[in-house]
């Protein structure tokens, strides 16, 4: 396993941002110049911090399962204000296509995975990547941006009544009321959306499942390749879902069937960017568990 820590500077921040690999290596058993899928990992946290809860747990089981595994220490308020993340994220996503011989990559398979305020982030690069002022500092053009699919936990979607609101205050700080529907993600899909993935469970206090329910509408009704998991019941921030991410004295907020998100989104991983991807008629939309 290539494990390192890379520091990408970014405009518009003074300090890099980190990026941190978990990629398997390649062997003569399994094919020396095999390329897999690459996923960005975004751990949530409101934009106020980062959970690691969400971060190299999640990388190291994605590794496990054969993926080159990327978490992005993105920067959160303040030096993080819109659109810093956005870049950041935009900027590793070039990073990883352009090193994808080093990393043994696919370069049409790089997909953000974000988990609630880090599911807002990556949906921006899946929904947002061709805005100006996020990509014209990085100099490229802005298909070098576009992520090939989106990977949603719970995530943060919208501005309106249904909002968390602690993560749109801390990324749009005293410029809330001027960017809050920019960044309301429901109302940005286009036909140019990749593929998503997205699950929610049906209980979640802190970010309602609206939030997801809001966005799958709005991709499948430009025909984006959709597909959205619902689990009846789960606190919020369940990340993995298992031991590996709550303590002993937590372990009473763990609901079991929501690990089952991981075997679902290889299925859904490979079936889009395996070696033997499924057709496009092959792909459900969505599934309520």
């Amino acid at each position: 396993m290539l494990h390192e820590t890379v520091q990408l500077p970014v405009p518009g921040t003074e300090e890099a941002v980190e990026l941190i690999t978990y990629v398997p290596g390649n062997f003569p058993e399994l094919g020396l110049d095999r390329r897999r899928p690459a996923l960005i990992i975004c751990p949530g946290g409101g934009y106020s911090f980062l959970s690691d809860r969400e971060g190299e747990p999640v990388a190291l089981r994605f590794a496990g399962l054969g993926y080159a595994a990327f978490v992005l220490r993105y920067h959160v308020a303040p030096r993080g204000r819109w659109p810093v993340p956005q870049r950041q994220l935009l900027a590793a996503i070039d990073y990883v296509r352009t090193n994808c011989g080093r990393y043994h990559v696919d370069p049409g398979a790089v997909i953000p995975m974000g988990f609630s305020a880090g599911g807002h982030l990556a949906a921006c690069a899946g929904l947002l990547w061709n805005r100006r002022e996020v990509y014209r500092p990085l100099k490229k053009k802005s298909p070098a941006f576009r992520p090939d699919g989106v990977i949603l936990g719970y995530p943060v979607i919208t501005s309106g009544p249904l909002s968390h609101r602690g993560s749109m205050e801390n990324l749009l700080g005293e410029r809330r009321e001027d960017l809050a529907g920019l960044v309301s993600l429901e109302k940005r899909v286009t036909r140019k959306a990749p593929p998503f993935f997205i699950w929610h469970t049906a209980d979640d206090t802190s970010v309602p499942v609206e939030n997801s329910l809001m966005l799958e509408k709005a991709l499948l009704a430009k025909g984006i390749d959709t597909e959205l998991h619902i689990y009846p019941h789960g606190v919020h921030g369940q990340s993995l879902a298992d031991h590996t991410v709550f303590t002993a004295d937590q372990a009473w907020k763990m609901s079991v069937p929501c690990a089952g998100w991981v075997a679902r989104c290889d299925a859904w991983l490979q079936s889009r960017f395996g070696e033997r991807a499924l057709p496009p008629e092959g792909r459900p939309s969505i599934q309520k568990e």
